[in-house]
């Protein structure tokens, strides 16, 4: 793997002007050669001749000077590989930040930053964000949930608050030399109308995502657009609403691929089917274009990482039987079949257990093992944490063993 510096300015130098990296970058200089106009030609004198009618000047072109426009900055090092499975493959182990700045509808609130502690987390500190580096961890997934911090219709322009302050946790992830994936997280209630209002919801879409492309389009490719979170189309049925975020999914990397700057060659994160690996491998169709990944979840099975007791769906405190691992293999089997065979990396976008009512021994043994099988199929897997993992005021983890048990993954 090999690494180019930063271009021109140190990350140091941008962030001391608050992170908005994208000002003026690419910019050429002025024109270096007098005030002539454009299709005029320079001339000089270059000597007399004296003839009958008198004195005459000749004159010769003087040659025309080309300004050289100044490189653009490229915020984060910039890593290549031969394939997008490669750079997959180098991104390791993730951490979520999740119910951070994800949160939605928090009527009660009326200053927007305080959108971030809305659902119970603190505000994050770039502690945070050095400790899950220290312990092993190379990829962040940041959810950002946009709706509540947007303008009106047509323009959608995104509040300069609170793109700010989500800046200011990627440069925090930048400084820490991490792969990040930043999406458009809790969209959903208007996404899904997609099915029966196409063009109002995809204007909303792409208004919010062409801000974005433009705002971050100077980081290096570390950085990672998602183009959604968990969206799928019931009224449609699977088929036909694969067919849809189909669509859709091509429209993000049009959008992204066509908005200049570094996201010509930025690697694009597309949703899977409800991030579901079932459905997803029933009609979801990548686009053509080498450097996009597919995003899937995993919470299977659902009784034991995600119900509590009384759950009327089923509930179990343990896992860890041979079914167990029989079925966690044949998911990911599928996941080879269906994409990684055909040259599609897969990121697990999000996997997790909650805390409440589990035998701890076997919620470390699903977290571990989940882990353990994505990394040997060269899936990234990406912790999902809502504050339940990691203590973000102590900054220690709260399930013992579970950093080391990651780790080990890696080896």
């Amino acid at each position: 793997m090999r690494r180019k510096t930063l271009l021109g300015l140190t990350l140091a130098v941008m962030l001391a002007f608050g992170g908005c990296a994208d000002k003026g970058a690419g910019e050429s200089g002025a024109a270096v050669t007098g005030e002539s106009n454009a299709g005029q030609e320079n001339t000089e004198t270059v000597g007399k001749e004296t003839g009958s009618e008198g004195t005459k000047e000749s004159t010769t072109p003087s040659p025309t000077v080309t300004p050289t426009p100044e490189p653009e900055v490229i915020l984060g090092n910039t890593v290549e590989f031969a394939s997008a499975q490669e750079f997959v493959e180098s991104m390791g182990i993730g951490w979520n930040l999740g119910n951070s700045l994800d949160s939605v509808d928090c009527h009660s609130i009326f200053n927007e930053l305080e959108y971030e502690m809305g659902w119970g987390n603190v505000r994050t500190k770039q502690k945070l964000i050095q400790m899950i580096k220290a312990d092993g961890i190379d990829t962040i997934r940041i959810p950002v949930s946009w709706k509540n911090h947007v303008g009106a219709a047509p323009d959608y322009k995104i509040s300069e608050k609170w793109l700010n302050r989500v800046t200011e946790i990627v440069d925090w992830c930048v400084e820490e030399d991490m792969y990040i994936i930043l999406n458009m997280h809790h969209e959903d209630e208007w996404i899904t109308t997609a099915s029966t209002d196409y063009d109002a919801v995809m204007e909303r879409y792409t208004a919010i995502w062409t801000q974005l492309a433009e705002h971050f389009g100077n980081y290096s490719n570390k950085l990672i657009f998602e183009s959604m979170n968990e969206i799928g189309f019931d009224d449609l049925g699977t088929q036909k609403g694969c067919e849809l975020l189909n669509k859709m999914n091509a429209e993000f990397v049009k959008l992204i691929r066509n908005s200049g700057k570094n996201n010509a060659d930025r690697y694009l994160l597309l949703a899977g089917y409800w991030t579901d690996i079932d459905r997803s491998c029933e009609g979801i169709v990548m686009p053509e274009d080498d450097k996009v990944i597919l995003s899937v979840h995993y919470y299977s099975p659902a009784q034991f990482a995600i119900a509590e007791k009384g759950t009327s769906w089923g509930y179990r405190e343990t896992w860890g039987t041979e079914e167990d691992f029989t079925y966690l293999k044949g998911q990911m089997e599928k996941l080879k079949t269906n994409f990684l065979d055909k040259g599609i990396p897969v990121i697990v976008g999000e996997y997790g257990c909650t805390r409440k009512d589990k035998d701890p021994a076997s919620r470390l043994l699903w977290l571990a093992s989940v882990a353990e099988y994505c990394i040997d199929y060269g899936i990234c897997p990406v912790l999902w944490d809502n504050g339940e993992e990691i203590d973000r005021i102590n900054f220690v983890w709260r399930t013992e063993g579970l950093a080391e048990a990651l780790r080990k993954t890696l080896e």
